[in-house]
């Protein structure tokens, strides 16, 4: 089974997973973790918690902020952990990606194909829908 672990601000992780799950039903093996009324050590402390709890099996960790106290954390944690990527930037379209994935894919091909998915998703829709219209 895939790990995952989103270690982001507030409750952005919760609702996310919480989403993701109601697009694409349980995601188990994933879960979220805030660092609301955590010290950057406490919330390390959690994110190596979760890591270890998942013994030998592969995950991923997708955290909100690059640079922030989530990605720090989640990078602290992961080096423990050789092989346990770490993307930044998490949006609901890579979520999606991530709990939709095939077993037995590659973690690291997983987490570039996550990073991948979610920028493919970015987009000024409103720029797009005037070019379509010129095109017209």
């Amino acid at each position: 089974m895939l790990r995952g672990l989103l270690v982001t601000h507030g409750d952005l992780g919760a609702s996310l997973l919480a989403t993701a799950c109601g697009i694409v039903g349980a995601a188990p093996g994933v879960e979220a973790i805030s660092n609301h009324g955590q010290s950057r050590e406490g919330l390390t402390q959690l994110v190596d918690a979760a890591l270890t709890a998942w013994g030998e099996e592969p995950g991923i960790v997708l955290t909100d902020i690059h640079g922030g106290s989530c990605a720090q954390a989640a990078l602290s944690g992961a080096i423990g952990r050789r092989g346990t990527p770490v993307v930044t930037g998490v949006n609901l379209p890579m979520l999606v990606k991530v709990a939709r994935h095939k077993p037995g894919v590659d973690i690291h091909e997983l987490a570039e194909t996550a990073r991948d998915y979610g920028r493919r998703n970015i987009s000024v829709a409103s720029e797009l829908l005037a070019e379509k219209k010129r095109d017209a």
